[in-house]
C-alpha cells in the first residue's frame, strides 16, 4: 500500500509522531560527514553547493574533505529551474531524500510507512496556515533536547525571524488555472511547467508554478542572507523539503482539476534530459539515475506515495470562463467553451525605455504603447464584449477570447537573493498600491537571480512574466488603456539594501492573440 504524505497543519499536534521521527532522522543525517552520500549535507548539495557561501554560514570548514570530483560532477548541483524539468526533477530529488530519511526512522524504530509531510500555505479555511509551522519555529524538542529542525538563518520577509509568516499574496494559486504545461522561452505564457530545456542551469524565464507560490515562500522564509533564498543554501534548511512536498502535490493538484492537462507527451521530456542524466544517491549508499517519465506515477514502486488532500482549491474554476463571465455576465458553464484561436501570435506592445535599478523605494516605470498593437487588443476587446452578449442572447455561436496580456520583467540581476517585490500596473497617479489590490499583476522573488547572474550560469539573470490580462480588460472598459503611457510599480516587500544589486533589464508587455 502506498505510503501517505499528510498536510502537517492538519495533523493532531505540532510535535506529531510524523514530525518527531522527521526531526530524529534529521538529527542523524546532520551528524554525517559531507562525503556521506545519506548525509544532511551531501542531500542539500545535491540541489545547490557554493564553498564559498557555505563556509560563511558554517556549514563547511576550510580544507574539510569533500567528495571525489567525478560524486560532485555526478550528483551535486543538479537543481533544475526555470525549466520544463522543474517538477520531475524535484519530485525525483524528494524521492530519494524521502528514501534515506525513512530507513533513517526505521533504524530508530520508527514507522516502516512514514511520509514526508508537506505545508499547504495556501489553504484559505486555515487562518494560521501562512505561519511557519511550530515545529520548525521552537528551539528545542518537547523533551527539552535541541531542535534539529530549528536554525537561524532564517530571516522572513520583513527581518522578524522569531514569527515567520508568509504574505498572502505569495501563496496565490493562479498558476493552478494554466492550461498548459510547456511555457513558451520568452514566457509569453510562461506555462505551468515551464519552457523546454536540456539540463538547465541558465537562469531565464519560469513556469507559472514555480513563479508561484514556489519562489516568494523561498524568499519569504529565508528573507536577505537566509538558507532558503539560495538554491545554493535552501536544502540544507529542513523546511526546504516539506516546502517542496507542497510544490509536488501542486502538481498532482493541476492534473486533477481538469482533464485538459496533461504532462508533455514527447520524447525530449519523457526521456529527458539527454545531455545529463538525473542521478540520486539510496539510503545504502549506492545511486541510480532517471528521466522524467521514471516520475509521472507517485504509486510505483519507486516512490509509492499518495498526499492526503489533492482536492481542487479553486472549485474548478477556469481562466476563460472567469473572464468571459466578466466580460458579459455570461454563465460559467457557456463560457467554458470559449478559447482562443488556434495558433495565436505573441507581438511586442511597449516596453520601458532603460534598465531600472530596485531597492527599498517604490520604482517607477512607464511604458508607450505602440498604436498599432494596441488597438488589435482593443479591437479584439470590443468584438469579443459584443459577441458575447450576443450569445447571452442568442446561443449560437460562442465567443472567442479575446488577447491575452503579459508583463515581462527580463534580466533580473542581482548580488544577493531574498528580495521580493510587488508588481502593479495602470495605478492612478499618486495612489497608494495598497489601497488597489485589484491592479496588483503579481510578485516577483529573486530566488535564484544571484546564480543566474553570475558568469558560469549565463550571466543574463531570470526574468518572469506577470499576466495582466484582468487589469488591461478593466482598461480596455474604462477607455483608458489608449490614453497615456502604461505605468508600472515595483513596491519592495521586503529587506532590500544598495549593494544588492538588483536590476531589471527591461519590463516590456506583450499581446498574445490573433
Amino acid at each position: 500500500m502506498a505510503r501517505v504524505r499528510k498536510d502537517i497543519l492538519k495533523m493532531s499536534n505540532p510535535w506529531d509522531p510524523t514530525v518527531l521521527w522527521y526531526a530524529r532522522a534529521v538529527r542523524e543525517m546532520q551528524k554525517r560527514p559531507i562525503k556521506d552520500p545519506t548525509s544532511w549535507r551531501y542531500l542539500a548539495a545535491i540541489h545547490g553547493f557554493d564553498s564559498q557561501l557555505w563556509q560563511q554560514h558554517g556549514y563547511l570548514q576550510a580544507g574539510e574533505a569533500l567528495p571525489s570530483a567525478a560524486d560532485q560532477n555526478t550528483y551535486w548541483r543538479q537543481c533544475q529551474h526555470q525549466s520544463w524539468y522543474f517538477m520531475p526533477w524535484h519530485r525525483g530529488y524528494l524521492a530519494a531524500f524521502e528514501a534515506i530519511v525513512l530507513a533513517e526512522i526505521v533504524k530508530l524504530g520508527g514507522p516502516a510507512d512514514w511520509a514526508l509531510p508537506y505545508w499547504n500555505y495556501s489553504d484559505g479555511a486555515n487562518a494560521k496556515a501562512r505561519d511557519l509551522p511550530t515545529c520548525f519555529q521552537s528551539k528545542t524538542l518537547p523533551d527539552g533536547g535541541a531542535n534539529p529542525l530549528w536554525l537561524a538563518q532564517r530571516y522572513g520577509w520583513n527581518n522578524q525571524p522569531n514569527h515567520i509568516t508568509l504574505r498572502p499574496e505569495t501563496v496565490q494559486l493562479t498558476a493552478l488555472k494554466d492550461a498548459q504545461f510547456i511555457g513558451t522561452a520568452n514566457g509569453i505564457p510562461p506555462g505551468y511547467g515551464g519552457p523546454q530545456t536540456p539540463f538547465w542551469h541558465g537562469g531565464g524565464n519560469s513556469g507559472g508554478l514555480e513563479n508561484l507560490p514556489h519562489n516568494p515562500v523561498h524568499t519569504n522564509i529565508g528573507g536577505r542572507n537566509g538558507l532558503m533564498s539560495d538554491p545554493d543554501l535552501a536544502g540544507l534548511d529542513p523546511v526546504f523539503w516539506i516546502h517542496h512536498s507542497n510544490i509536488d502535490r501542486l502538481w498532482q493538484v493541476w492534473l486533477n482539476r481538469n482533464p485538459g492537462h496533461k504532462n508533455p507527451s514527447n520524447d525530449n521530456w519523457l526521456e529527458g534530459p539527454v545531455n545529463r542524466k538525473f542521478a540520486m544517491p539510496r539510503p545504502n549508499g549506492s545511486g541510480y539515475t532517471f528521466v522524467a517519465k521514471d516520475m509521472l506515477n507517485t504509486q510505483a514502486p519507486n516512490l509509492n506515495y499518495v498526499y492526503q488532500d489533492v482536492s481542487d482549491p479553486l472549485g474548478g474554476a477556469s481562466r476563460v470562463a472567469q473572464r468571459m463571465q466578466t466580460l458579459a455576465a455570461i454563465h460559467p458553464d457557456t463560457a467554458a467553451a470559449n478559447t482562443m484561436a488556434n495558433n495565436p501570435k505573441t507581438e511586442l506592445l511597449g516596453a520601458n525605455a532603460a534598465a531600472i535599478k530596485l531597492g527599498n523605494n517604490t520604482v517607477h516605470a512607464q511604458m508607450q504603447l505602440d498604436d498599432d498593437a494596441k488597438n488589435k487588443v482593443l479591437s479584439s476587446f470590443q468584438a469579443s464584449q459584443a459577441a458575447a452578449r450576443q450569445f447571452k442572447a442568442q446561443p449560437d455561436a460562442a465567443p472567442q477570447e479575446p488577447d491575452r496580456v503579459f508583463l515581462s520583467l527580463e534580466n533580473i540581476r542581482c548580488k544577493v537573493d531574498g528580495g521580493t517585490f510587488n508588481v502593479y500596473v495602470g495605478l492612478p497617479q499618486g495612489a497608494d498600491p495598497a489601497q488597489h489590490p485589484q491592479n496588483l499583476a503579481g510578485t516577483i522573488a529573486l530566488f535564484g537571480a544571484r546564480k543566474a547572474s553570475l558568469a558560469e550560469h549565463g550571466g543574463n539573470g531570470v526574468s518572469q512574466t506577470l499576466e495582466i490580462t484582468d487589469i488591461v480588460d478593466r482598461m480596455c472598459q474604462s477607455q483608458t488603456l489608449d490614453t497615456a503611457p502604461m505605468g508600472v510599480q515595483l513596491v519592495p516587500v521586503s529587506d532590500i539594501e544598495d549593494d544588492d544589486e538588483v536590476t531589471i533589464g527591461r519590463i516590456s508587455v506583450y499581446r498574445h492573440g490573433q
